[in-house]
């Protein structure tokens, strides 16, 4: 006995068949999909002059009495754990730059910048950032609370303004708190703040801005890299 489908429902599945067609004819070249937009952000890196210029050429300290220090994870003020770099713009409002932005987290910016000047420095061995290797031990640890990492003036020219006038000045400004504790306790050695300010710093050149920073990092370094020396002194 032969069995005949309504018409209707051979109906409903040629329009099926037609769409499924289109889909696939739209797939193959028909229908033009969008690209990603290209980003127009600069990223930028933190740096120390008092660093090694890459991490390659770092040669082994060849010190090998001298100081194991842990770094703990560089707490951050909250509105600076951002990748948006930020202004300050008198004593009360902020701006997160959308097209100048650091290239990774800024705690690990800070952390590894400090990490590599400070092993820079003689009678130091190594300093470890967190995650530290198993059953890795210190002769102190290092944290590091950031409350002030940016740039302070008058907001910069609209694109479009006509004024000729170039961008008016600010200035830098890093403050950080750091604390050296012993490992096996917890207990708090030396503890100060270091502060860095530079004048003179055009308000639309980030490139001077993170140079700036990093060189606040620089006299952080000092501070902490001369009280280390003076708490293992015989």
């Amino acid at each position: 006995m032969t069995v005949s489908f309504p018409s209707v429902l051979l109906r409903r599945l040629g329009c099926c068949a037609a769409l499924a067609g289109l889909v696939a004819l739209s797939v193959t070249g028909c229908v033009r999909l969008l690209e990603p937009r290209k980003s127009d952000a600069t990223y930028y890196l933190l740096d120390s002059a008092s660093a090694p210029d890459t991490v390659a050429t770092q040669a082994p300290s060849a010190d090998t009495m001298g100081l194991r220090v842990g770094l703990r994870a560089p707490r951050l003020a909250s509105y600076l754990d951002e990748t948006r770099i930020v202004t300050r713009h008198g004593p009360n409002a902020i701006e997160f730059s959308e097209f100048h932005r650091w290239g990774e987290d800024l705690d690990q910016g800070i952390g590894r910048t400090v990490a590599r000047a400070l092993e820079a420095r003689p009678g130091i061995r190594s300093v470890e950032m967190v995650p530290w290797p198993r059953g890795a031990t210190f002769d102190y640890l290092l944290q590091l609370h950031v409350s002030g990492f940016e740039g302070v003036g008058p907001r910069p020219p609209e694109p479009e303004a006509d004024d000729d006038a170039p961008p008016p000045d600010g200035h830098t400004q890093m403050t950080v708190q750091w604390t050296i504790r012993q490992p096996e306790v917890d207990t708090v050695l030396a503890q100060a703040t270091a502060h860095h300010r530079t004048e003179e710093w055009r308000v639309d050149d980030y490139g001077g801005l993170v140079a700036r920073l990093g060189r606040g990092l620089d006299v952080l370094v000092d501070d902490v890299g001369t009280q280390l020396q003076r708490l293992h002194r015989p």
